[in-house]
Formats: structure tokens, C-alpha cells, sequence
């Protein structure tokens, strides 16, 4: 099964219980099959991973799931067990290593009290834990699959792209930390991978090539577009449609996007990932003339699903929300958006007054939370 859905796996804040609701009958309309939730704002996912999730929180994502399911879409949920690996494989005492296995091994029992479908754990920005990164995951992994009751895991490595910037934050990759993951990964996992960059405006063919090589099997891409969760990438709307790539067919066994903390407006977007996927599966078409497809699609998706006249206004202001950005709209020009898109009455046009007016304004504690 090729997954090609939405990862929340955004810093900053997440979306609403509604808007997920919502997400579930707008992936089902677009075609696309899978949702992952991760966000970073979940410290039960993340840094407070120890911590179960009260009844009330078991009790709400399980709704969430089952809205999902009752759509035909596999829910999934990420969890970044950060510093377990290091507390737990190599050399704490023993029973502090006991509790906090028992504690991972609680936190995957509600995980599995909320969805079996799908399960990721993600070890992404989190230091080097030097030569035996790539064996203390690795064990991680074997108990995940021993304990945990999900039909398919995915993998975000802690060197998710090659992308040199992982290093300056993280530390030295460690020497054959892929090629070890991959001889030492069960062949039914799969792993996330977002290309040369952190977040790629497109997909190399031998970049991909190379990192399946690595890792022994073509990687599930974690794509971060449309994301803007960034201290820069925060002061855009990413609206435009993807860019299509045919040999991602070939190369790919699964693609994810991490959407924008605006929940609504990243639709416009993710609408057309489906139908890209469709044109390269079922059609010779060209790149040219499925980009060209796409670009239409895109286009009647925005009238059919945000109203005509809000979509033309939308279309007509991409490029100052896209390319722009707040920091180069000037006040007179802001206060007139603000104004046009304060007179339609829609989710989408409240996230564009929202953004802004700085409602989304990039906080640094997010990172740390």
C-alpha cells in the first residue's frame, strides 16, 4: 500500500479537534488515504513522553481516530521518545532503565488503545548519541515491534536528510549511522526521509537513490511543504500547488506532508498531491503536462471548496502571501488585506486575517516546549 497523506508534524500550534475532524472528509474528497498525528505541541508525544495521556486525552484522540477510519483512511501517531535510547541502552542504572522501558511500554499500550493502523517512531532533532546512535535505536525498534500491536511502522532516523544543517545542530552524523539502520532494520519498516534539504523544494533522483541504497529499501517521503512552522518560514503562506516529479513513483513507496499550522488554507495546497500522484500512475503524461494539469486542478479546487470570489481574491494574492511575506507587505497594503479578507465569512478567510494580524507569530519557545 502506497500512503499518501498528511503528517501534523508542525512546532508551534496545532490544530483544533474541529479542524481534524474536518481533515478526515477533506482527505477522503481529495483521495489521499493516511494522517499521522505528531505535532510537536503534544509534549506527551515528545519531551513528556513518560507522562500517559489522561482518560479525557485517550478518550478525545480516540475519537479523532475513529472519525478518520470511518472515512477509510489508516490513522497513525508519531512518538519521539526523546532521550529514552541514551537512559535506557546505555548505561543508566538498572532500574531507572526498567521504569522508563515500562513507561515506553505504557505509552504504547494507549497507542494502541487509540489505533492499531500505524505506528511511527521518530528519532528527529535530538543530538548525536555518537558511535552506537544507530544500535541503541535499533534495539528501540525491536521492542516497539515486540510490544506494541500496529500493522505497519515507519522511522524518521535522527539524519533524516543529508542536508549539512542536521550536523551544525545536532553533531556529527555517526560513521555508517544509515548503512547500520538499515542492515539492523526489519525489512517490513519502512523511514522517513525529506531529500537533500530539510525542507526540499524538490526530490533529487540520485539523492533518493542513494539513501535507499543506504538503508536497503526506497524511503516513505516526509515532505516539508507546505509547513510553516519556522521563525522565517512563519511569516509565509504556502499556497501554490506541488511540484511534480514522475520518477517519485519509481523511487518512493509512500509520501507524507507536514501541512501549515493553518489548517484550512493548507488544503489549497495538499488538494493537488493526490491528483499528481493520479495523473503520474494512470497517464504517459509529460512532467510539463501534468504540471499543467495540476495547476488547473489546483485552480478549481480553490473555487469549488473556498467560494469563487474568495478564491480569486486568494489566487491574486499568492505571491505577496507565498513570496512576499509579512515582512515585505507594507502597512498601508496590510491593513487593506486585512480589511478585503475581514469581509468574507469563511474558516479560510480567518486564517488570512489571523496571519496577518500575527496571530501566528513564531514563538522560539515552541522548539523547547
Amino acid at each position: 500500500m502506497r500512503y499518501l497523506g498528511i503528517i501534523e508534524g508542525f512546532y508551534g500550534e496545532s490544530w483544533s479537534w474541529i479542524a481534524r475532524r474536518d481533515c478526515s472528509q477533506f482527505i477522503t474528497d481529495v483521495g489521499l488515504n493516511a494522517y499521522i498525528y505528531a505535532p510537536k505541541s503534544d509534549a506527551k508525544l515528545r519531551v513528556n513522553w513518560r507522562q500517559p495521556w489522561s482518560n479525557a486525552e485517550l478518550d478525545t484522540l480516540q475519537q479523532c481516530a475513529l472519525e478518520f477510519k470511518q472515512q477509510g483512511i489508516a490513522f497513525g501517531l508519531g512518538l519521539s521518545p526523546v532521550g529514552l535510547c541514551d537512559a535506557a541502552f546505555s548505561g543508566m542504572a538498572a532500574k531507572e532503565a526498567k521504569n522508563a522501558l515500562a513507561q515506553f511500554d505504557h505509552k504504547l499500550d494507549q497507542i494502541a488503545e487509540i489505533s492499531s493502523d500505524l505506528l511511527c517512531i521518530l528519532f528527529d532533532d535530538v543530538p548525536s548519541s555518537g558511535e552506537k546512535m544507530a544500535a541503541m535505536q535499533l534495539a528501540l525498534c525491536e521492542r516497539v515491534q515486540e510490544k506494541a500491536n500496529a500493522r505497519h511502522m515507519i522511522v524518521c532516523p535522527s539524519y533524516y536528510t543529508t542536508d549539512p544543517i542536521l550536523e551544525k545542530l545536532f553533531g556529527s552524523r555517526p560513521l555508517d549511522y544509515w548503512q547500520e539502520l538499515g542492515r539492523g532494520l526489519d525489512s517490513s519498516i519502512d523511514f522517513f526521509w525529506t531529500g537533500e534539504q530539510v525542507c526540499s523544494a524538490t526530490y533529487a533522483e540520485d539523492n533518493l537513490q542513494f539513501i535507499a541504497e543506504q538503508l536497503r529499501r526506497p524511503p516513505v517521503l516526509w515532505d516539508n511543504y507546505p509547513v510553516n512552522d519556522g521563525e522565517k518560514l512563519s511569516r509565509h503562506l504556502h499556497l501554490k500547488a506541488f511540484e511534480s516529479q514522475p520518477f517519485l513513483l519509481d523511487l518512493t513507496v509512500g509520501h507524507f506532508s507536514n501541512p501549515m499550522n493553518q489548517a484550512y488554507l493548507s488544503q489549497l495546497p495538499l488538494a493537488s498531491l493526490a491528483f499528481q500522484y493520479q495523473q503520474m500512475s494512470e497517464t504517459s503524461m509529460s512532467q510539463e503536462n501534468i504540471s499543467v494539469a495540476t495547476a488547473d486542478h489546483w485552480q478549481q479546487f480553490a473555487k469549488r471548496q473556498m467560494g469563487e470570489s474568495f478564491a480569486i481574491d486568494l489566487l491574486k494574492d499568492i505571491e505577496q502571501f507565498q513570496i512576499q511575506g509579512l515582512d515585505k507587505i507594507s502597512a498601508p497594503d496590510k491593513a487593506a488585506l486585512i480589511k478585503k479578507y475581514s469581509g468574507f465569512s469563511s474558516v479560510y478567510a480567518k486564517e488570512v486575517v489571523d496571519w496577518l494580524e500575527e496571530r501566528y507569530r513564531f514563538d522560539p519557545a515552541c522548539l523547547t516546549g
